[in-house]
């Protein structure tokens, strides 16, 4: 048993205080498998069992990523560019997914989840390490790139990937996913047709769905967002600009359609809450992120 701070710290929003949970902590050390390549205090995969024996889902590291692990290569570096950048790309992309996993995690068990939507995934830089904790089989992933996924398609084995138009609907069917996740998806949208796409997240959610979609937190507003929009910003909760690199990103949908967008909690709880209950704002080191339940 180990005294662990950051453990408390974790079960302190779950459950009352209890005096041993900061001793709730525990190390794991075991032989690396041959041919992984790997620092070696790096955890590659533990499989956890019920006490009758039952084999539970393996939950595996995000935090470095293993030699031979998977087969499947890393995006070409325009791709990685187009969903943020190339540098710490498979870094981020696991940080994003444990940020995931943790918090819609609170509100859905995501071993239970049938279904779960990358919305807008670009080159698989999140679903990639989703794979890791969910069964790839119950992933998807849709973007308006068509490059990216036909990439995806051709390169992460497991998941459905399918090429959706800039504005809705989609072909998924009524009420398929238990699970969505939109990450710089709502930041780069103006707002009507951020408006149009959550009316279209709640027709594919099912009742009871958790989503949990990004959006631009402070920090990001005070280094990127322009002076000139600080007063309608102010007044309204919502702005939004053409940044001088959308025309770089039409060919895949219009001019001006990929946009900077930026929003107050106030906004988010009077506008998404027509359409989802709003369960959690997370501020992070990148985008914040809002947790949603659909009714």
């Amino acid at each position: 048993m180990y005294e662990r701070p950051d453990v408390e710290q974790a079960f302190a929003t779950v459950i009352d205080p209890r005096d041993h949970v900061s001793r709730s902590g525990f190390d794991v050390t075991a032989l690396l498998p041959m041919g992984v390549e790997a620092n070696p205090k790096t955890i590659v995969a533990i499989t956890p069992y019920t006490p009758s024996g039952l084999r539970l889902d393996p939950l595996r590291t995000h935090l470095f990523p293993c030699a031979g692990e998977t087969n499947e290569s890393q995006p070409p570096i325009d791709l990685q560019v187009r969903v943020g950048g190339s540098k710490d790309f498979v870094a981020i992309g696991g940080n994003v997914a444990s940020l995931i996993l943790t918090y819609v995690g609170k509100y859905k068990r995501i071993a239970e989840a049938e279904s779960i939507l990358d919305w807008g995934c670009g080159c698989g830089r999140v679903i990639t390490h989703m794979k890791k904790f969910v069964s790839p089989g119950r992933l998807h992933g849709c973007d308006i790139d068509a490059t990216a996924i036909e990439w995806d398609q051709q390169n992460i084995v497991g998941p459905t990937f399918d090429r959706v138009e800039p504005y809705p609907p989609t072909n998924y069917s009524d009420g398929c996913f238990d699970i969505v996740y939109g990450i710089s998806v709502m930041t780069h949208l103006e707002e009507q047709t951020q408006l149009q796409w959550l009316k279209e997240l709640k027709r594919i959610c099912r009742p009871g769905a958790i989503l949990a979609l990004s959006v631009m937190g402070e920090k990001l507003r005070g280094t990127n967002m322009p002076a000139a929009l600080t007063k309608s910003f102010a007044e309204r909760g919502f702005a939004s600009f053409v940044p001088n690199y959308s025309h770089l990103l039409t060919a895949f949908s219009h001019r001006d359609y990929y946009q900077e967008a930026y929003h107050t909690l106030n906004y988010i709880e009077s506008e998404w809450g027509r359409y989802f209950d709003i369960l959690e704002y997370v501020e992070t080191k990148y985008q914040d992120i809002v947790i949603l339940r659909a009714s």
